[in-house]
């Protein structure tokens, strides 16, 4: 029993009982309750229809990001980060953030030399009493594939990032989530519902202040592969709300309700 105990808690993510979900509908929210941090995507919308959803936020890289066409003093890699964030009235309390990552089948290698560097993450700002910038927490969980090989990851605010050894499902959404543990200043990290890594944050830190989505532009010239354009898609339209029929599953509701009609009909005949 208690290796069957230790096999479940590998595979179940440890969100504390009772966190807030505090996760804001993007459908919502974008753009209008968001406001740029570090350097503005090239886009930052949202489409309806995409990849079977409505309300996906687009998070766009391009060139008009580049170090070159930035202005003046935005040239450091401190502005490669891009994206926007919103603030976060939440109380003090124990929390998490989950949002549905679209991982294109093309983003599973970046060979030397390519142009195919891909990077985009959805960071959790833990906040002390005094919201002092100092004793910001900041829980960050994403994908690249900018060593190579694609994975997710998370950030320790002691070590740095963190490779997970969870599977990326290509071509498909994958779900990330970071949950904090007030009684234990824990961070947890999991994807598609497996625990993925943790780390002990501030003992200060009470609440979540602020979610984070962003990309990251490669073209800076540093990065020996750099990177193409690319669109980074999220989503957290509540389930069962947020699907689009696909063509064939069109077709297959179809003849389903075809099929029960010649159905009622052969009843009534009887």
């Amino acid at each position: 029993m208690k290796g069957l105990a230790l096999t479940f808690a590998l595979i179940v993510p440890m969100v504390p009982l009772l966190a807030q979900d505090v996760t804001p509908s993007f459908g919502a929210t974008v753009p209008a309750s968001w406001v740029t941090d570090r350097f503005e995507p090239t886009t930052f919308a949202l489409t309806n229809g995409t990849n079977g959803r409505n309300d996906v936020l687009n998070i766009g890289i391009t060139s008009a990001g580049d170090a070159a066409n930035r202005p003046a003093g935005l040239q450091s890699a401190f502005y490669n980060t891009q994206g926007r964030k919103m603030a976060l009235g939440t109380a003090p309390g124990s929390f998490s953030l989950t949002a549905d990552l679209w991982v294109e089948s093309g983003w599973e290698t970046n060979a030397a030399g390519s142009n195919n560097s891909v990077r985009t993450d959805m960071w959790a700002v833990g906040f002390n009493a005094a919201e002092t910038p100092q004793d910001f927490d900041f829980a960050i969980i994403g994908f690249t594939n900018q060593a190579g090989t694609g994975l997710f990851r998370g950030w320790d605010e002691d070590v740095g990032w963190i490779n997970f050894s969870n599977p990326v499902n290509y071509g498909a959404w994958n779900t990330l989530s970071v949950a904090f543990d007030a009684s234990s200043s824990l961070f947890t990290y999991s994807v598609n519902g497996a625990f993925a890594g943790s780390f002990t944050g501030d003992a200060t830190t009470i609440r979540i202040g602020e979610i984070i989505m962003q990309g990251y532009n490669f073209n800076d010239g540093t990065f020996a592969s750099g990177s193409s354009d690319y669109t980074a898609l999220w989503s957290n339209t509540p389930a069962g709300a947020d699907v689009v029929p696909e063509p064939a599953s069109m077709t297959l509701l179809a003849t389903g309700l075809v099929g029960m009609a010649a159905a009622r009909r052969r009843k009534r005949q009887a």
